[in-house]
């Protein structure tokens, strides 16, 4: 992921964590080749929605250059 989106991320890390449900932009992610179901799985393991929410922005941020993208088509 280009460093300008990983900022973004951070910048909108609070809201993000709040307001996004993981399961909501899986199906997209996944289908968008930026999420594997070995990543979902792990994500899910997590005890909060919110925390659900932070691990799946700190695996996006580890993603390829396209993740970002995808992301924001998911999240539309």
């Amino acid at each position: 992921m280009e460093s300008a989106d990983q900022e973004i991320l951070r910048k909108n890390l609070v809201a993000l964590s709040t307001d996004l449900n993981p399961k909501d932009v899986y199906d997209a992610l996944i289908a968008g080749g930026v999420l594997s179901f070995q990543d979902t799985e792990r994500i899910g393991t997590k005890g909060t929605q919110r925390d659900k929410a932070r691990e799946l922005i700190n695996v996006l941020l580890r993603k390829g250059p396209n993740a970002f993208g995808v992301f924001m088509d998911a999240l539309q």
